[in-house]
């Protein structure tokens, strides 16, 4: 097997907007608190992906608490990130995600 790339990352803001990350193609926000994250590399097949995604800032601003969910999608370059406020309701929060690949 060749060498592939064993970490994506990026750090999203409420809006969908891509404040920064490695390896990440494009966000868009569809719907209420739905991200579907869209990489330049595939998420499955060849790599089995592990996700940590917390609720965070994109840089100094004050953030509401929630949390967040991951999910792979039938694309293998593509995933969706929920996010919600500290009751489960759907929010929109800014989110940093990890994917770990090996």
């Amino acid at each position: 097997m060749t060498e592939f790339e064993k970490r994506l990352a990026c750090v999203i803001a409420a809006d969908g907007s891509i404040a920064r990350g490695y390896m990440i193609d494009k966000c868009e926000l569809v719907g209420a608190n739905q991200y579907v994250i869209t990489w330049k590399v595939p998420l499955q097949n060849e790599a089995k992906t592990n996700f940590s995604c917390v609720i965070g800032s994109t840089a100094q601003e004050a953030v509401e608490p929630g949390f967040c969910t991951v999910g792979l999608m039938a694309d293998p370059m593509k995933m969706n990130v929920h996010t919600y406020d500290v009751a489960g309701k759907p929010a929109k929060r800014p989110f940093h995600l990890a994917v770990f690949r090996d």
